[in-house]
């Protein structure tokens, strides 16, 4: 399905499509994120905190943490870097889940400087996570500053707040504070990697002893993080070499994966002196588990990117591919898919070049760039490389070629429909993993924010943004994913995709719902942004179904005021539908009758021709009843109305 819209309008700077033609909109942008396996963000994220549920092994100080947080709604979590620090506090938010609240973490960057904690970002039984590990000292103390008044909206609201204290700042924390400090110490190593191998399926006995080496890397305290990727190779070499009696030889394996492949990696890269086998390493590592035809495809592409002169050896006299493949330890299996034979190589090779050949990270970027486009690769595959593109620029503190690649990729819409969404999709996974990152989260976050305000934006970066902020940002940090698709429903044309996802995320959330209102209610009256009435009918247009939220809110002001915008800016007919849907509600449920009436009635502001407006539409309503049942109600409320009116008139 196509439909034909205009771009992002006049001003501001950034891709912009100039070109004709029909603009294929995607209905749901949301699919944009969908992996291979069809999941999304969300429901990723929810089997990713599943999974650490089931492997994690408490702290030492947990239980003073968690006693801390439930005496007091929060707790100060520090914590020696690697010693899982987030994983702690993720698990103590999530224990107090509950029908009613959400869980989301807090950002003190983005759009607005201070005050950075914000009382409306705390909702009744809301789960806080505010994360400062890697801020600095300079943000810590105007936190601290912030902190008090915050922790009062906390224990108002009955919500729960976890604060991870900067590294090596713990010593700054101001006496106040001192007593919902909670020191957590890093749990076993051997009890950590137990738990892995138990829950891939390696009995309990064959990990009573470990070998020694293991052993001896594991009392060297390694990161959490190590070792949950030495589980993973343990893990896979369980797979590719199963049977009883194996656990020695699977350690070996999985050691030497984290702990030998960058020095074999850098040997072999030494020894590997020409071009073409050093692209066909590279080429193969960043394509890992692609078929065969890709990685030379990819191959011949990286060396014409980085302007390698071509093989003067005719075609029938090079080496065919199982031989250059052999020649770097890699492998096609019976369904032509390339691995190395090593495990935890492929991560090693791409990091070597990475960290050892700066000078073509350029080079690299503009060949992923053509290299995702390339049909012999699998969706798959497809994602797997961006991941590990991504990995590797932020690794050497590149995220703008990450930017550079999104930009690129949506900011002319080609004709062939396909090729298009592998671009669309490649830049959402791409802008997924920056926002997703824990060092580099606050880049893209702050990146979104300035796209999403740009008057002229191309068409398909303003579709992958919905997409990312309404599955990827949405997950952690809702107020912002609101914001930003506020700021891209304002400006859209000729679609509505970034109202419907705005209009989502609000919907199950008290909290964001009133948010939203407030943000209309601050800049409809001035007409700046027509859109900003269309977003609020739409919005009053499915109170039925939660007449709550106008009745038991304590919004009713902002209702009423957005009410008066629409009365004044649109003809009857575009407002005329909500307003008759809140008098059914009103007719049909006393419990919100009065609630409804007198917030319709307030948005006449005293004004004759605005409330004579409001009865018209009403009495017609009435009027419009298809039988007895139905008048009756119908009139009563009407007559209610005029007198809320008289009222309201002092008649």
């Amino acid at each position: 399905m196509s439909e034909r819209i205009g771009s992002f309008l006049a001003g501001g700077h950034g891709p912009v499509h100039t070109g004709d033609g029909d603009q294929i909109i995607i209905n749901d942008p949301s699919e944009l994120l969908r992996n291979a396996h069809g999941q999304t963000p969300r429901t990723i994220a929810e089997d990713q905190l599943r999974w650490l549920r089931q492997r994690f092994v408490p702290p030492s100080g947990l239980d003073e943490a968690r006693k801390l947080l439930r005496q007091s709604g929060t707790v100060l979590l520090n914590g020696d870097p690697g010693s899982g620090r987030h994983s702690a506090a993720q698990m103590l938010l999530h224990e107090l889940a509950k029908d009613e609240g959400t869980f989301h973490e807090l950002t003190p960057e983005g759009e607005r400087k201070k005050p950075y904690l914000i009382a409306d970002h705390v909702g009744e039984n809301d789960r806080l996570l505010l994360n400062m590990s890697t801020r600095d000292e300079s943000l810590w103390s105007d936190i601290q500053d912030e902190l008090s008044s915050f922790r009062q909206t906390v224990v108002e609201r009955r919500a729960h707040l976890v604060v991870v204290l900067p590294d090596r700042l713990a010593h700054r924390l101001d006496p106040p504070f001192q007593r919902f400090r909670a020191d957590i110490d890093r749990p076993s190593g051997r009890e950590v990697l137990r738990r892995y191998a138990r829950l891939s399926g390696i009995a309990p006995d064959e990990t009573a002893v470990l070998p020694a080496d293991l052993v001896s890397y594991l009392d060297r305290n390694p990161p959490l993080r190590d070792i949950a990727a030495l589980a993973h190779y343990l893990a896979r070499a369980r797979t590719a070499s199963p049977g009883p009696g194996g656990f020695p030889k699977w350690c070996d394996e999985a050691l030497g994966a984290v702990t030998d492949r960058a020095k074999q990696a850098a040997d072999d890269v030494a020894s590997l002196r020409g071009g073409p086998q050093r692209a066909l390493l590279l080429s193969t590592a960043m394509l890992h588990g692609a078929h065969a035809d890709a990685v030379h495809r990819a191959t011949r592409d990286l060396l014409r990117t980085v302007g390698h002169p071509d093989d003067p050896v005719p075609p029938l006299e090079r080496a065919d591919l199982a031989e250059r493949f052999r020649s770097i330890n890699a492998e096609r299996d019976a369904k032509g898919e390339v691995r190395f034979t090593g495990l935890g190589y492929a991560p090693a090779v791409r990091t070597h070049f990475w960290a050892t050949m700066p000078e073509l990270r350029r080079h690299f970027r503009v060949w992923v760039g053509s290299t995702v486009e390339l049909r012999t690769l699998s969706q798959e595959n497809r994602d797997r490389l961006i991941a590990r593109f991504a990995e590797q620029c932020l690794r050497t503190e590149r995220p703008g070629d990450l930017v550079t690649l999104v930009e690129q990729w949506t900011g002319s819409a080609p004709a062939d429909a396909s090729l298009r969404t592998i671009r669309q999709r490649a830049a959402a996974h791409s802008l997924e993993h920056g926002l997703t990152h824990e060092s580099w989260g606050h880049y893209f976050r702050t990146k979104t924010y300035v796209w999403s305000r740009e008057r002229r934006l191309a068409p398909g970066l303003a579709e992958v943004l919905v997409g990312v902020c309404g599955e990827v940002m949405a997950v952690r940090y809702p107020d912002q994913a609101m914001v930003r698709l506020h700021h891209l429903a304002r400006r859209e044309r000729g679609t509505t995709t970034a109202r419907d996802a705005l209009l989502r995320l609000v919907s199950d959330d008290r909290r964001l719902h009133h948010r939203l209102l407030d943000r209309l209610d601050r800049g409809i009256a001035l007409a700046e942004w027509p859109a900003d009435v269309d977003l609020f009918l739409a919005l009053a247009d499915s109170v039925p179904a939660r007449p709550s939220l106008v009745t038991g809110s304590g919004m009713r002001r902002q209702w009423a005021a957005c009410w008066r915008a629409a009365l004044q800016l649109r003809p009857r007919g575009a407002w005329s539908a909500p307003m008759e849907r809140w008098l059914a509600v009103a007719s049909e449920d006393s419990r919100y009758r009065e609630g409804l009436l007198s917030v319709l009635v307030d948005s006449g502001g005293g004004r004759s021709d605005l409330l004579s407006l409001l009865y018209v539409a009403t009495r017609d309503w009435a009027r419009s009843a298809e039988g007895p049942s139905d008048h009756s109600p119908r009139t009563d409320l009407a007559d209610r109305f005029l007198q809320m009116i008289d009222a309201a008139q002092g008649l």
